[in-house]
Parts: structure tokens; sequence; C-alpha cells
């Protein structure tokens, strides 16, 4: 329509008006009028009458196609756009209300209740979600949703602005009083009025529309990190005792010496159905002993022979609903029990989310790592490796069948892409594995652990499964940080971006080693600034590094013993030299290899909390704040009525009444008249 506008030559009667878009956009960008409209001394009819031609054959058509073609001028300059969308974006309301669907679906329990009757509401009110669970009612038919600048209600159905308009209009007006002027604002008037209306804000509105969605996705995908962020931060359990091995013991719980053992407890819904115990080792392997494998709780005495002989620091029981606390009770009895009995050392015992081990005990992981256990057995495995590190068993989730996104960490968390929650839940998982740090030949020896090498900065999924299986055909361990380049291929970039998280047990290492172990692949500190801690370490024990019998590696291991004698150091000064040297400003680096070297690979996760009251209900009943809360409707089921017992002063102030007609007496509290003797009142 523009280029037939523009072939029959109307862009010179467009031009007539007196005003450029750009001009135009200046005074809307200043808010004053600093271009004023050149005015033609003929009326708009008489300046179209000029341009009639065959295709317009009219002066009012005339106009018409020229307004039309300074509207899409008007709509196009960049100046007007960006003045128009930022008053849109502060300005903008929406008015809501339910349709006949709408009307009856929509109640006290859903997401949009308190929202199903909204009058310009200031779009930039709405915070998080709110905007997606409006969107959604909307597609559901649920709601209707207007969108516009400054809103008023025209009549019943129909929503209109022009208060902004009203506002700028004079920037495009010539200000006289004469009759060709104000037929040509007129025609200005309608040009504007075409320009905002038909192309601008509908335009806006649907770009609002899509940002607005966009930042209530974005903040439910931070919600969901958040969430995660929440399970990760907790550290292994740590037990109140260790209960040692006695010299008499099996061979058999030589693998439970080290770490912390858990008996893990997991049954089902049906409590008529056996429930599952097994005892999770310090490494998390799961240690089980003949039919005590299958142990159901009625069985106490079952049960007590199973705790003496494992031994276990803890219990964890799987949450799954209200008899959980039931089972809890009778392991408590037991331990009791046992305390009393045996002298036993006591043991805690603590309720676990189930949210993960639901998830792990129906994947094909769980089924392809323990084939023959049953579901209910899986899942007090996953239980009991939860409790010994959650950043594991988190881990384990993410594979190639995305079980992590199984989890529930938002309640609108499936209207955003899974590939969008995926890389946010990943990230999270990168922060959290990096922190802790990885140790390569625990993953090398235990399967459930080599989930967290694809979290390593610098390796990947696809670079760390290499790494693992070139360690597994050359049948070797990771003694120190060099054999990543000289015994497994990596390249020097990857090197020096996964060094520094790649932990490894230099003690237990040299025990099994005759060759050099560098302690320092034992803390967080890059192999890049190795140099710089053995400085630190020399300079603090003041050893004279001239000296034939100086030994670096010697100050390093007794500063490891020793490290208070680190506060003297002068890492300002050390700082200053560095940057002489040409390396920069390595100020914090050296701070963060002191730290390093007073705790090497601190856990900086927070210790691991009984649930509230409060958290146990939610465990238990998987009700949240959103679907259980002060004032909500519930259907129940009354089983019998507690009467409350009278006092004292009420017992003897009480008047039993008799009925003449029975014979039987009435008590006056409870109302129960068929006691025949006064004194059984």
């Amino acid at each position: 329509m523009y280029g037939l506008c523009s072939e029959a030559g109307l862009d010179g009667l467009a031009k007539k008006y007196g005003l450029t878009p750009e001009q135009f956009g200046e005074n809307l960008r200043d808010n004053y009028q600093r271009y004023d409209p050149e005015q033609l001394p003929v009326e708009p009819k008489t300046a179209a009458a000029d341009y009639i031609s065959s295709k317009f054959d009219s002066e009012e058509v005339v106009l018409r196609a020229s307004r039309y073609m300074v509207a899409l001028q008007l709509a196009h300059d960049p100046m007007v756009r960006q003045c128009v969308r930022q008053t849109y974006y502060e300005r903008a309301k929406i008015s809501v209300k339910p349709t006949k669907k709408g009307f009856k679906e929509i109640d006290e329990n859903h997401p949009c209740y308190t929202m199903k009757y909204l009058l310009n509401k200031q779009v930039k009110d709405l915070y998080l979600d709110q905007f997606l669970k409006l969107t959604q009612a909307e597609e559901e038919g649920l709601l209707k949703m207007k969108m516009s600048l400054d809103m008023d209600i025209r009549h019943n159905d129909t929503f209109g602005s022009h208060s902004y308009l009203e506002e700028i209009r004079q920037l495009y007006y010539r200000d006289e009083f004469s009759h060709h002027v104000q037929l040509w604002n007129n025609e200005r008037g309608k040009a504007l009025e075409a320009a905002f209306e038909k192309i601008l804000y509908p335009g806006f509105a649907k770009e609002l529309r899509a940002k607005l969605i966009e930042e209530a996705k974005v903040s439910i995908t931070r919600n969901c990190s958040r969430q995660l962020f929440n399970w990760l931060k907790v550290a292994p359990y740590q037990a109140d005792q260790q209960m040692d091995y006695d010299d008499d013991d099996d061979d058999d719980y030589e693998s439970g010496r080290s770490g912390l053992r858990v008996f893990a407890v997991a049954h089902p819904s049906d409590l008529d159905s056996a429930t599952f115990g097994v005892i999770v080792d310090g490494k998390g392997e799961p240690q089980l002993v003949g039919e005590r494998q299958r142990l159901k709780l009625a069985d106490i005495e079952s049960l007590k022979v199973f705790l003496t002989e494992k031994r276990p620091h803890v219990v964890a029981v799987a949450a799954e609903s209200r008899q959980t606390l039931d089972v809890i009770e009778d392991i408590k009895r037991c331990i009791s029990e046992l305390e009393t009995e045996q002298q036993m050392a006591p043991i805690n015992v603590e309720l676990v989310d189930s949210n993960v081990a639901n998830i792990y005990a129906n994947s094909k992981t769980a089924e392809s790592e323990f084939l023959e256990f049953p579901t209910c057995l899986r899942k007090a495995i996953s239980i009991g490796r939860r409790l010994q590190d959650p950043l594991q068993e988190f881990a384990r989730l993410c594979n190639v069948d995305e079980d992590i996104l199984c989890i529930r960490f938002h309640p609108l968390q499936d209207l955003i892409s899974q590939e969008m929650l995926n890389e946010h839940l990943y990230q999270e998982f990168i922060y959290r594995a990096n922190e802790v740090g990885v140790d390569i030949n625990q993953a090398l020896a235990h399967n459930h652990v080599s989930s967290l090498i694809q979290f390593i900065c610098g390796l990947g999924a696809r670079k760390g499964e290499a790494l693992l299986r070139t360690l597994k055909q050359q049948n070797m361990h990771l003694e120190n940080r060099n054999q990543l380049v000289m015994g497994c291929q990596l390249g020097p970039t990857v090197f020096i971006n996964c060094a520094g998280f790649i932990k490894i047990d230099t003690t237990s290492v040299g025990d099994s080693s005759d060759s050099y172990i560098e302690v320092l692949d034992s803390t967080r500190i890059h192999p890049e600034t190795y140099e710089w801690a053995r400085k630190m370490a020399v300079d603090a024990l003041e050893y004279d590094e001239s000296a034939e019998d100086a030994n670096p590696a010697e100050a390093l291991e007794e500063i490891l013993d020793n490290p208070d004698k680190l506060k003297d150091l002068d890492l300002d000064a050390f700082a200053e030299e560095l940057k002489r040297q040409g390396y920069g400003n390595k100020s914090i680096t050296l701070y963060d290899i002191r730290a390093e070297l007073n705790s090497r690979y601190k856990d900086f996760r927070i210790s691991f909390r009984a649930p509230s009251p409060e958290e146990t209900f939610s465990l238990l009943t998987k009700e949240t704040p959103e679907t259980f809360y002060r004032g909500k409707m519930m259907v129940v089921r009354v089983l019998t009525i507690a009467r409350r017992k009278p006092r004292t002063d009420q017992l003897e102030q009480a008047n039993p009444i008799r009925d003449d007609d029975t014979g039987y007496w009435q008590c006056p509290f409870c109302l129960r008249s068929d006691f025949p003797e006064l004194s059984e009142v």
C-alpha cells in the first residue's frame, strides 16, 4: 500500500503536513516544541486535488492515503519509537475479567484467584510469575486480558486510551487559530492517532507481553536454581559420635571403618508390605547381610539385632507419609532400649526428603546399578547416600534421561522450556561441584561419584567421560595433577581450566605409591601458583633459601601442620613484588592461597539441620504454603470427639439429673444418660 501511494506521488502531499518524523521525534524526546510545522496557505482538500489519479480518484481518498503514509513514517522513526516505547512500558495497564468458564473454574485453589478481577493495574506492579499465571489462564480460556496505555473504559467490553496521545498532540500541531491551520491540524491529528493506535500501541503491547513472559520465566528459573542451591548447600552429615570397631570385627565391615555409616530405611505406602533397611558404608556402597536386607520394622527384636551388629552412626528414614512418624518412633524405641540394655552409644534418627530417592529408584541408572534390587531398596540406598553427600546424590539425576527435571522445583516449571531450565540447573551444579572439588580417584572406585566429573570447569560431560575411560583403560590412579597432561593427554588449555578443581587425596595416595607426591595437589591452589605457595611457606618458617639443604617441599608439609605461622606474612608486599615482575595484581590470589594452606579444601556448605515441625509436615503431606494455608477449606472425617475434662471446682458443683421414667442418671458434662447408679456418674 505504501508503495502504491509513493508511485502515485503522494509522498509530496505527505511532506506538506509541515513536520518531518525526525523533527517530531526530537519534539517528543524533549517534550517541547523545538520545531513548528510549516503551514500551507491552502486547505487540505485543495492541496489534495493536485494528486487525484486513477487509483486515488477523490480528494478524500487522497487525504486518507496521505494520512496513512504520514502515520507509517511517524511509526517507523527510531526516535519516535524509542520515546513511545519507554512511555508505554512505564504507564501500561492491564484489566482482567473472567470468562463464563473462568467464573466457574477459578476458585480459591486456582493461582489466579486473587487476580481474576483487575482494572487498570499498572503492569510494572506485577511481580515474579504473576503475568505468566494470567497468560496461562488466558490460553485456557478462563480470563480475558486487555493491555493498553492509560486505559479507561468506554463501554462494557471496549478498552481504549487517549490520555498520552492528548499530551503529545500539541507537539505535532501548529499553534494558530486560522481556518486553514485548524483543518491541517485536524489532518495531523488523524495521522498521529493512526500511527499510535493502529501501529505503535499494538506492536508495543505485543513486545511488552513477550518481555513480561520472558521476565516471569527467568524468575521461575532463578527460583528453581535457588531451590536447588538450598538442597545442594547442605554438607555431608556429621555424626555426634563415632562408633569404632572392635578388634574381633568381621572383615565384611572393613569398608565401613572410614566415613559415615548410615542405616537407611524406606517403607512403602502400604505398611503391610516389607520395609527395607540397608547399611550404606562410608564410601556410599550398600552393605547387605543375609535376610536382613528385608526387614519389617514390626519385628522389633530383629531390628535390635540388626542395629547391634551393624552399629550405624545415624539412621535415615525416607519421608513418605504420616506413617513415617510411626516408623521413626519404633526405631527410636529400639535404640533407647539398646542404650539401656547394652549401653550402646546413642544413634540419631533423621527424617530425609525422599524426592530424589523416588526418582532415582525408578530411573534407568538405578536399574543398571542395582538390577536385582526392588524399588524400595534402591530408594533406601539413595536416602543413605543423600545424607552422606547431597551433591553427589543430586548429580546422579543429571544423566542422558535428564531425570533431574522430574524434581518439582517450582509449580510453574512446566511452562518454561526444558533446555532453559536444564541450563540454569546445570550452572548451579557447576558452581557447587567446583566449590567443593571432585576426587577423580573416588569417581574411579565408586560409580555413584562419577556423575560429578561432568561439572568440572574445563571438562564437561564428554571430556570428563573420556578422562575416566582413559584412566580405567590404563588401570591407573591419579597420583598427581601432572598426570592429567602426561598420562591422560589433556591439552594445556583444558588442564589450566580444570586443574584447580580436581583434588587428590595425597595422604592415601602416598601410602600406596613410592613416587613423589605433590602435597599441593590436595588443595584448591592452581599449579600455576605452586611456586608462590612454596615461597610463602619458606618465608613463614624463615628458611634460608640459599642453603644447600633447603627443601621447599618440607617447608610446605611443616606449614600445613602448623599454618598459624602464615599470619605474620606481609602478603601486600609480596603482591607488590609480583606486580613489579609483571604478574599483575595478585593480592586476592595470595590471600586465597594462605586461606587454602590454613584449611585444605575446606567445605563451605552448611551443616545438616533436622527439619522443623513445619518442614516435617510439608515433607510428610507434600503440602506447601501455596496449597495449605490458614483459611483453606478442607474436607475431613471426624473419627472421635475428645471432651475436655472438668476442673475440680466444676466437679464439686456438678448436679447429675435423674430421669424418673427410666431411673437412669445423666452426666451434666457429656450428657450421657445411661448410668444406673449415682456413684457411676
